[in-house]
């Protein structure tokens, strides 16, 4: 029997092969890790219970809506402004979602996701906070600009507002997740409130393509550059009297305000 030799040229298919396996290897251990720690993290974050909560009630509005269509004119803004002695309108119309069954899917959706963000990032209080600023900011304009309907989108506005402040100016470092979650939302906001879902489409391929960037020129203060352009974004909808720019807008001074006085209350202790 004959000892095979390996020439220098027979031994590069060989090293390859190798080489292929150890990285096949290599990738099939970082995979296993993420999603190993994805599990982990998922474990470690209580069930959002408020936002639970919420999504009930905002399925069985839809249910009541759809059932019931003298409910729709009983709770949603009017035309002519909030009526004398109907307060109520300026809570219920966040139970109507006027727009149709695109408007309910889409605040459902974007409901589950911002507000189990804002739950596990900034806690139960917050959450509460942040709804009451988003729906008192987005629901006085939308009276003073007499713009009738309803929805929940200026409640979530003014939880991805919340997230985005302290994500900004925190000491840490964003968390990536939270960061992107509010990030996406409220530019396809502006791109739905300037051009509509086509707009929406495109504005968040174009955040994904900036962000990218940001995070290949500066992996540091990327996310931050980002979360603040995304800031200046949600103040030049308000001033185009988009009543979700509004929304964003009052849930961002109000927690401005938190932080800095927290901040200064901790400095001067």
């Amino acid at each position: 029997m004959g000892i095979a030799v390996l020439t220098p040229r027979d031994e590069l298919p060989a090293r390859s092969a190798r080489l292929t396996r150890g990285r096949g290897l290599a990738h099939s251990a970082a995979v296993s890790r993420s999603v190993d720690g994805l599990v982990r993290w998922g474990a470690q974050r209580p069930w959002p219970v408020l936002t639970t909560v919420a999504l009930v009630v905002a399925c069985a509005a839809a249910v009541v809506q759809y059932t019931v269509p003298a409910a729709v004119p009983a709770l949603e803004r009017t035309p002519s402004g909030l009526p004398r002695s109907e307060y109520w309108r300026l809570v219920t119309p966040l139970l109507v979602q006027t727009l149709g069954w695109y408007q309910v899917l889409a605040n459902l959706a974007t409901l589950a996701v911002i507000g189990a963000v804002t739950e596990w990032v900034l806690g139960c209080r917050w959450w509460l906070t942040l709804v009451i600023a988003g729906t008192a900011g987005g629901q006085l304009a939308a009276y003073h600009w007499h713009e009738w309907g309803g929805g929940d989108s200026i409640a979530i506005c003014g939880l991805a507002a919340g997230v985005l402040v302290t994500q900004l100016v925190g000491r840490d470092p964003p968390v990536r997740w939270a960061a992107d979650a509010v990030l996406y939302y409220i530019v396809a906001l502006a791109g739905w409130g300037l051009v509509g879902i086509v707009g929406a489409g495109l504005a968040v391929v174009a955040a994904v393509a900036g962000l990218w960037l940001v995070r290949r020129i500066d992996p540091a203060g990327g996310y931050r550059l980002a979360l603040a352009a995304t800031g200046l974004g949600a103040l030049g909808l308000a001033a185009l009297r988009d009543l979700h720019g509004a929304a964003l807008t009052a849930a961002m001074l109000l927690s401005a305000i938190v932080l800095i006085c927290r901040n200064w209350v901790g400095s001067s202790g």
